[in-house]
């Protein structure tokens, strides 16, 4: 183990041996977390998986305002807005994702909504306002949760109807001219048998980025949607939940930052771009579900998650950062999907065996167009696409309790995926959104995949407090084509990847219910890593390969006193290829956005003052320097990321208002979080992380 492996463990070692004598006044004690990540509702302390779970007092504290946000709470986890894209969210979780959003190719990491899986992540960086809570499942979910989540998962749970009375609005405004308005409502149509709920939000403001050739301010914010459910409770045992959203975002797009000093002089302050180009970035989404639950009995429960959604984006985008662009990127993709999830869950045998069953159908057809505009040169090569795939899967996890403290997992999923592509490639033409030069190349091809993923493991309660796990879980993610080409002979078929996923963790609720210390060790085998990055020609490539991957997490929250609570995590991982394709010459030494250190601590303290409370929250997080390509740019590493955030505000007693101020990368710290090479082209750019902001908040709620 490298030395930093042995400072980690020397950490955990020397901070238990601390805590040990430590004595706290009497206070409450911390509330249980009860999750849905076993896909049946457990509480945290005694489910035997690494989750990050936050419910809705716990994103206000740490300022979560919307899917990308929720990246720095977790530890071992990198992740921002996609290339370009304020819509798209991309992640790494272990050193494990995806970067590439082209219709062709799956994500690595699981996004859901209500348990409803979201195959695109165009338009994925959904507002958390008026969820109940957001559980991030790290390490691979092949089992319950199935296909293209060999990194984790991650589950946005809303909040549905309830059975009283309730409406609020949350206003505020801040930095960069940015202003929100959000409000929801929940009624009682039939008492104790229908209610409904909806919530919608308004998103507005300039750019934290100058755009020095016209003055224009970009990386703009532009959104508003919708979400609303109704619920019928038809008997005790039998209710149905009818939801569906929508939500648009049209701006400017994300700005690249050229860092290479190759075609023209570089410049230091990242938020200051030089193009000459107006890009956009639309991006819509809206969706529908129908959930079921019918609870027969204690020994059977049957729910059915009925779903359809479709995702469309539009965008062009420079990605050069030049007066006049030496290339522009042109998409549009319109992604339809269904779904079908039948699950059985229930206890038998006095309780001892727990289990979980399902059958899983889904369908997605994608259209998309693609166009590569080369302005100097100049040339524009066109291509449609069209993907089509059918899966399908069961599947079932069972727990056994051989004795009180004793029990045994095990469980699998057998999954198929049908996929087909149509490609349709031009070159020449007027630049653009239409695919209208002279034919160059067509390609179609179907391919089929399948893939058992089993589960095995053992669970043992040392006490009521403390639990230990040893599992085994393997992953799978689709395989698919790299069809981001001109050239037909470019177009590859790339095979399944697969893990083969190893954990030992422990579970600990201490000093009389006020802490909570969590911690897990995982060895990843993978074979197939998916890879994809620019050519010496400047061309989309792909390579797979073997890879390890290892580490350790650590996450703790303690209540000191009935005013005060602190949390935190530490984590520590490193990771290597194996027998890595030597034409790969694109693929660096290292794994990219797998830093070998993460770490976040913060605290909420509560001093009462007249008719209510003062607020006072802190987190600092820190990231190690790391990769932010596969191809290792040295040019292109984040930096270590250093960001404190604030927040100091009001609430009355009741709960009822609420007014704060908060500020985000307190500090001003820069650092890249995204980069393309096109070294050879004449230019390697990056895009920035957030700078400071600040904000302003009132919140005011009626009814229950």
């Amino acid at each position: 183990m490298s030395k930093s492996g042995n400072r980690f463990f020397y950490w955990v070692a020397g901070a238990s041996l601390l805590a040990a004598p430590l004595t706290l006044p009497a206070v409450e004690v911390l509330e249980d977390i009860v999750v849905t990540s076993q896909r049946v509702e457990s509480v945290l302390q005694e489910t035997s998986i690494a989750v990050s779970a936050f419910d809705e007092n716990e994103m206000s504290r740490r300022q979560t305002f919307n899917v990308v946000d929720v990246v720095t709470n977790v530890p071992n986890l990198v992740g921002n807005n996609n290339i370009g894209q304020g819509t798209a969210t991309t992640v790494f979780l272990r050193g494990v994702g995806t970067t590439e959003s082209i219709v062709t190719v799956d994500t690595a990491m699981g996004f859901y909504l209500d348990d409803v899986y979201i195959a695109r992540q165009g338009v994925n960086n959904y507002s958390l306002f008026d969820v109940e809570r957001v559980e991030v499942l790290r390490g691979p979910q092949g089992t319950l949760y199935g296909r293209n989540t060999s990194a984790g998962a991650m589950n946005i749970i809303t909040r549905s109807p309830q059975d009283f009375d309730e409406a609020g609005v949350e206003l505020s405004g801040g930095e960069y001219d940015r202003y929100n308005a959000k409000g929801y409502i929940n009624g009682v149509v039939i008492p104790d048998k229908l209610f409904v709920r909806l919530n919608a939000g308004y998103e507005q403001g300039d750019g934290y980025s100058d755009n020095e050739f016209n003055g224009d301010e970009v990386n703009d914010k532009d959104f508003w949607g919708w979400r609303g459910g109704l619920r019928w409770v038809a008997t005790d045992n039998l209710d149905f939940l009818i939801t569906g959203d929508y939500s648009r975002s049209d701006e400017k797009g994300l700005y690249a930052f050229d860092i290479s000093g190759i075609t023209r002089p570089s410049r230091s302050n990242l938020y200051e771009v030089f193009s000459g180009t107006d890009t956009s970035n639309k991006g819509d989404t809206e969706g529908g579900a129908l959930t079921v639950n019918w609870n027969i009995s204690d020994a059977l429960n049957i729910q059915s998650i009925s779903s359809a959604r479709n995702t469309y984006q539009k965008w062009n985008l420079d990605l050069t950062d030049q007066p006049v662009p030496i290339f522009l990127l042109y998409t549009i993709n319109d992604s339809d999907q269904k779904s079908q999830e039948f699950k059985f869950t229930g206890n038998l045998l006095e309780d001892r065996l727990q289990y979980v069953a399902g059958v899983f159908l889904f369908s997605e057809d994608s259209d998309s167009f693609i166009g590569d505009s080369f302005e100097q040169a100049p040339v524009f090569f066109g291509r449609d696409y069209d993907v089509e795939t059918d899966s399908w899967a069961v599947y079932t996890n069972f727990t056994y309790d051989f004795t009180d403290q004793l029990s045994f997992i095990l469980g699998g999923r057998y999954t198929y995926d049908d996929k087909s592509v149509d490609i349709n490639a031009t070159v020449g033409g007027s630049p653009g959104f239409q695919n209208n030069g002279a034919p160059n190349y067509i390609f179609s091809e179907s391919e089929d995949f399948d893939e058992f993923t089993p589960r095995v493991g053992v669970e043992y309660s040392f006490t009521d407090d403390l639990l230990g796990y040893l599992t085994y879980q393997e992953g799978f993610k689709s395989g698919g084509w790299s069809a981001r080409t001109n050239d037909v002979a470019e177009v590859q078929q790339f095979d399944p990847e697969t893990v083969n996923s190893y954990a030992v963790g422990f579970k600990w609720t201490t000093f009389d219910g006020r802490a909570r210390i969590n911690t897990e060790g995982f060895y990843y085998d993978y074979e197939d890593l998916f890879n994809t990055g620019t050519g010496a020609g400047g061309n989309f490539i792909v390579a797979q390969s073997d890879a390890e991957i290892y580490g350790v997490e650590l996450e703790t929250t303690w209540r000191f006193t009935d005013n005060f609570d602190a949390y935190g995590f530490l984590a520590w991982q490193e990771g290597d290829y194996e027998n890595l394709d030597p034409g790969a010459v694109f693929v660096g030494d290292d794994l990219q956005r797998l830093p070998e250190w993460n770490y976040k601590f913060g605290g909420t303290y509560r001093v009462p003052l007249g008719a209510g409370e003062i607020i006072l929250n802190g987190n600092y997080s820190w990231t190690k320097d790391h990769y932010t390509n596969v191809q290792n740019t040295s040019l292109a590493k984040s930096g270590d990321i250093s960001v404190l955030d604030l927040t100091a505000g009001w609430e009355s007693d009741d709960g009822r208002y609420y007014a704060g101020l908060s500020c985000r990368n307190c500090t001003d710290d820069a650092y890249i979080s995204q980069s393309l090479d096109f070294a050879g082209f004449g230019f390697i750019t990056v895009y920035p992380g957030e700078p400071r902001t600040w904000l302003l908040t009132v919140r005011a709620r009626t009814g229950r």
